[in-house]
């Protein structure tokens, strides 16, 4: 007499299960990376387009004090501006409970002059890794 099983046995539907978490574990990490790759784009982009608005406003009126429409961040990094009539530096920070907190590249620097760095960088993380050039 056999047996007309149909179905799954539970040690097959717990080896499914330990082979979906395993392909999980792995494919995880590298997500996230992803996207906490395309943040840092994004903030890149915002203090890039901060220091135009600032130059355009410098061009029209001889200084950079006094600048309105300074942008304060977005949801994953805070913006501040410190401006002197000749120069300015814009400082993007991680917000705290945010999922860039804790990130190597830290924060986001951008100089009047162009130069750009990252305080709080973990040492691995070189400027090209972090700004995406």
């Amino acid at each position: 007499m056999g047996m007309d099983s149909r179905g799954f046995t539970l040690i097959e539907l717990l080896i499914a299960v330990a082979i979906v978490a395993l392909l999980a574990g792995i494919a995880y990490p590298g997500y996230t990376g992803h996207v906490k790759k395309a943040y840092r784009a994004e903030i890149v982009v915002l203090l890039t387009e901060q220091a135009q608005h600032l130059e355009r406003f410098y061009t029209r009126n001889g200084t950079f004090i006094d600048t309105s429409g300074v942008s304060a961040g977005n949801d994953r990094y805070r913006i501040t501006a410190a401006l002197s009539p000749q120069d300015f530096s814009l400082l993007a920070t991680p917000a705290v409970d945010a999922v860039m907190a804790g990130d190597p590249c830290g924060a986001f620097s951008l100089a009047s002059t162009g130069a750009r760095t990252n305080p709080g960088a973990a040492p691995e993380m070189s400027r090209q890794a972090c700004w995406g050039q």
